[in-house]
């Protein structure tokens, strides 16, 4: 059984549909746990920092922006 319609499509009909990709908050967020942690790595060095402490206050600062991001700011339907 197929399931096509039958009508060609135009290939470049697909890409007109698609919004204009841009970079969001939420975006944001995600990309801004990892780096948390990077930084602490790299603080660790810098500064001589004990590990345990840069991780802590890496996952601080997670937490942070990811409850901002679900509860303080909550995505909704036109982002």
């Amino acid at each position: 059984m197929s399931t096509r319609s039958g009508r060609t499509r135009d290939p470049g009909e697909q890409h007109r549909d698609r919004p204009t990709p841009s970079v969001t908050r939420y975006d944001l967020v995600l990309a801004l746990v990892p780096t948390a942690f990077l930084l602490a790595a790299v603080a660790t060095e810098a500064v001589g920092a004990s590990l345990h402490i840069a991780f802590v206050a890496g996952s601080l600062l997670s937490a942070a922006a990811v409850t901002d991001a679900l509860f303080l700011h909550p995505p909704t339907k036109s982002q």
